[in-house]
């Protein structure tokens, strides 16, 4: 029955599509979840780009950029953990819309200057992010064609590194013209707008949507909902080392996604704008190097590729914790590119093996209950780092410790490996 949906829901998709575009299915579907992805990141990105001078405004130290980080965080894992019904009853896309439209409400809840709404505004920032794993991996999955999975989906996720990139350069330049309040509105409009644009695709991508269980408020919050991601995930043979490999990977990114311009600014003194480009060269490189990695997971295996991935991050990390306040620009901008290389480009190649290897139909839940882990350390880790920072002074020897969590990810990758060869 599952499978002979999900088959279904590829044949409406190619004929809607078809009435009115010249464009593949898979082709046509990569550039609207691109371009919905693109921005949500950019929203995301927002809190930790001009993250000092929000922090500054609202009279709170620079290190609590972590806490933003965090409630953004959890937000999206409250959408993981039940959105899954909404996706198959409203439609990926029309999630999507309503993800967009919740960043709005929570970048113009930041503009008060009031620390807790900034919190609450940054809950409702990741809570509108929530949709864009399992919403565009739904129709992905059904749209790309399976030997070029990874690639696909490492397209996809390079929209995340393109918002980045985005947030990177037009922010920081936003703020000193204005101020952040003005860039915070930019970041509100932006999102409206991806939401209106979205709306002709709508009935092409959502034609096959399942409206048989109402996503009531019950539906989504009952205990059937909240654990058919985890149940789909523990039927998956390997699954429970690739969460822990994620866990690692994901730990890492947030730190330092969360403060890299932060250390920068505060600790080593360079300006917000060259900090904002060393962010934005990260993200360029992040960029491609998520699709280049893709290319690399489909020809010689997912595991392997993050494998190699987990040892460079942890190496690159340990270069962030030992760079020092004379460090020449051109230097931290190729730190920031490296980075970019090694540490962000993991996201895709784990989502398309997660897409290849879920049962038929189950592809959002496994990718909800999958992001879902990875959510928890993009909360759990800034936490811990603005609690170390508190503790220590020492944003390098927080970097040096996230660098040890991220080789975790060697030995469960490992296990990946033996079970994948096994079977």
């Amino acid at each position: 029955m599952e499978k002979s949906y999900a088959v279904h829901a590829k044949e409406e998709m190619e004929k809607n599509l078809g009435k009115t575009s010249g464009l593949p299915v898979w082709a046509a579907a990569l550039t609207v979840i691109s371009a919905m992805q693109i921005v949500s990141a950019f929203s995301v990105r927002a809190l930790v780009v001009i993250g000092p001078e929000l922090t500054a405004a609202v009279g709170v130290a620079p290190q609590d950029v972590g806490i933003l980080a965090g409630a953004a965080s959890v937000g999206t894992m409250c959408f993981l953990l039940s959105g899954s019904a909404s996706i198959s009853y409203w439609g990926p896309v029309r999630i999507l819309q309503i993800g967009a439209l919740t960043i709005a409400a929570g970048a113009l809840a930041g503009i008060t200057a009031s620390w807790w709404l900034l919190v609450v505004g940054a809950f409702f920032i990741g809570l509108g992010f929530g949709p864009s794993p399992p919403a565009g991996s739904e129709v992905l999955s059904r749209a790309s064609p399976p030997a070029h999975m990874a690639l696909i989906m490492s397209i996809k996720q390079s929209g995340v590194t393109v918002g980045g990139v985005l947030a990177g350069l037009l922010l920081p330049a936003v703020t000193i013209w204005a101020n952040w309040q003005t860039a915070m509105l930019v970041t509100a409009i932006l999102a409206v707008i991806s939401a209106a644009l979205a709306q002709p695709w709508r009935t092409r991508f959502d034609a096959s949507r399942d409206t048989s269980r109402s996503s009531t408020e019950c539906n989504l919050l009952s205990c059937a909902n909240l654990v058919a991601p985890f149940v789909v995930l523990k039927k998956i043979p390997g699954m429970l080392a690739l969460i822990v490999a994620v866990f690692c990977f994901a730990s890492g990114q947030a730190c330092i996604f969360a403060f890299f311009i932060t250390q920068l600014t505060t600790e080593l003194g360079f300006s917000l704008a060259i900090a904002g480009a060393a962010f934005s060269a990260m993200q360029v490189s992040g960029t491609f190097s998520r699709i280049i990695m893709g290319g690399i997971a489909d020809k010689f295996g997912s595991a392997r590729t993050l494998l190699l991935l987990a040892v460079a991050s942890a190496a690159m990390m340990v270069v962030l914790s030992r760079i020092g306040p004379g460090c020449p620009s051109w230097l931290v901008m190729s730190i920031g590119a490296v980075i970019g290389l090694t540490s962000i480009s993991w996201n895709g190649v784990c989502l398309a093996e997660v897409a290849r290897i879920a049962p038929p139909g189950q592809v959002a839940n496994a990718t909800s209950g999958s992001t879902f882990f990875a959510f928890v350390a993009f909360a759990l880790a800034p936490f811990l780092f603005t609690l170390g920072i508190s503790m220590s002074g020492d944003y390098g020897l927080c970097f040096a410790a996230a660098a040890g969590v991220q080789l975790l990810a060697v030995p469960a990758l490992w296990r990946v490996i033996r079970i994948r060869q096994s079977q």
